[in-house]
């Protein structure tokens, strides 16, 4: 795998050993990465959201909340759809991962 001519590469696997990490203070790294509010609306993702159901979940305007999903969607955690004049947003393979690492799991 090593290549004189090439730079280095940092290869990370994706699949863990179970249990969420935590930080000193008890919060999952996931809040200090993404905030507080993206982490609710990504949450909100994972069982299908609109940008309205979205907000009303992190208790913000529907304006903050397509701020949050813009961020979220060009990251590659989220992808969303339009139909007529709502916007459906769901999780990524990567967005799914990214919350099971960090101990969530959906309730079915």
């Amino acid at each position: 795998m090593a290549d004189p001519d090439l730079p280095p590469v940092l290869l990370y696997p994706l699949h863990h050993s179970p249990g969420a990490p935590q930080r000193a203070d008890g919060h999952a790294p996931l809040h200090a990465l993404l905030g507080t509010t993206r982490t609710v609306i990504l949450r909100a993702a994972a069982t299908g959201a609109t940008t309205t159901e979205a907000a009303r979940h992190a208790g913000v305007t529907p304006t903050t909340a397509s701020h949050h999903t813009t961020v979220l969607r060009d990251a590659g955690l989220i992808t969303s759809h339009r139909h007529a004049n709502t916007v459906l947003h769901a999780l990524t393979p990567l967005g799914a991962s990214l919350l099971q690492q960090n101990g969530w799991h959906r309730v079915h």
